[in-house]
């Protein structure tokens, strides 16, 4: 039994489109070194996302074209479309982004190297089904982290807008293809089983594994024993903006067997980005 009602599904007709944007990477080389209110934790544990999604996101992109052709609904066919011209603009945006933490002293190259070797592993030993239903499942954790950046005010506030900028058009874009993947492969395979196994898998390897990333680039910063740096991680994640309980209920929401990523309505979230953060 789950200790929440599921919320009232958004239907197809009424869902916002998946829009290609097609930004410029605009960080100054002066921006702050630990960009997210001097808190050098957040900032490691940031740019330890951003180190594995360039090849994270060229992963999703296989996944789906592995299956695009089992997709029957001209919709759907349109939407996967946009999803991999999404994807493939933030990977090209994270490379650009990685480079630049590189250049600010963040060792960010063992960790890209570490997810090409995973994925690499993944087109050689899984059939693209599982593949897929690993994409579903992580593009839930992108659109619940996503809601964080695009509805929690604490999550910009005092954070340099330049890279504020890049989380939150990333966010929105997340939240806008959440269901691609997942309307794929219900269409390809509609196994609660397969979407299960792969969720329950990624819902160790994901955290485990940024946990790590986070930790090495904070041992190579020289702040693994700074207890200001760890106080603002731990602020960060459980406090304000409060991480992890804001993603828990999401977390579970994802187990129902009539789970569907539009049972979470993301539509005020992304009109507000559309009417005033997109525009700047």
């Amino acid at each position: 039994m789950f200790p929440f009602a599921p919320a009232v599904r958004v239907p197809a007709r009424d869902r916002p489109r998946i829009e290609v944007r097609r930004p410029e990477f605009d960080v100054p080389e002066d921006a702050p070194k630990y960009f997210y209110r001097g808190e050098k934790g957040v900032t490691a544990l940031l740019y330890a996302l951003s180190a594995v999604f360039p090849d994270g996101e060229r992963m999703f992109i296989e996944a789906v074209r592995a299956n695009q052709d089992g997709a029957s609904d001209p919709e759907l066919r349109r939407a996967i479309g946009a999803f991999v011209a999404q994807e493939a603009q933030h990977g090209r945006v994270h490379e650009a982004y990685n480079d630049y933490a590189k250049r600010r002293g963040f060792d960010l190259e063992p960790i890209s190297a570490g997810v090409r070797r995973r994925t690499a592993a993944m087109r050689a030993h899984l059939p693209p089904v599982v593949r897929l239903a690993a994409t579903a499942a992580l593009e839930h954790y992108t659109a619940l982290m996503a809601e964080l950046v695009l509805g929690e005010p604490a999550f910009s506030e005092g954070v340099d807008e330049a890279h504020a900028r890049i989380w939150r058009w990333h966010a929105a874009e997340e939240a806008e293809h959440k269901a691609v993947a997942f309307d794929l492969l219900a269409e390809v395979s509609g196994s609660t089983f397969v979407r299960l196994r792969s969720y329950a898998f990624t819902s160790v390897m994901f955290p485990t594994l940024t946990a790590l990333h986070t930790l090495h680039l904070m041992s190579r910063d020289g702040s693994l024993t700074d207890a200001r740096a760890w106080l603002g991680l731990l602020r960060f994640l459980f406090v304000e903006p409060g991480l992890v309980p804001r993603v828990l209920p999401g977390w579970l929401d994802y187990l129902r067997p009539d789970f569907h990523p539009w049972d979470r309505d993301d539509r005020e979230l992304l009109a507000r980005f559309r009417a005033g953060w997109a525009a700047g």
